[in-house]
């Protein structure tokens, strides 16, 4: 768990700490499982590991303002729209 989630030390000083910081890794583990599967299945793992995915996706922002905008999408590129096509996902305008 600790190299497949890229975990450092941790770094914790009383159980509850720790306890919380285990189970926020032990979910973290569960959706990277799930996301690894949903990438089996469409056929994404033969063009992205998991951690390049992530990194192509991480650009993705949605920004929200107060006011007649409320909230707005950061423009999708060619690569993360394939992704969010494969995955099933329509992203909001």
């Amino acid at each position: 768990m600790k190299n497949q989630l890229d975990m450092k030390r941790l770094r914790i000083h009383s159980a509850a700490s720790m306890d919380g910081r285990l189970f926020v890794q032990f979910i973290a583990l569960i959706l990277m499982s799930a996301l690894r599967k949903k990438m089996r299945d469409t056929k994404l793992i033969e063009k992205y590991t998991v951690r390049e995915l992530l990194l192509e996706m991480e650009t993705l922002t949605q920004v929200r303002y107060s006011g007649k905008y409320g909230h707005i999408l950061t423009e999708i590129t060619k690569p993360q729209r394939e992704i969010l096509q494969s995955l099933k996902i329509q992203p909001k305008s």
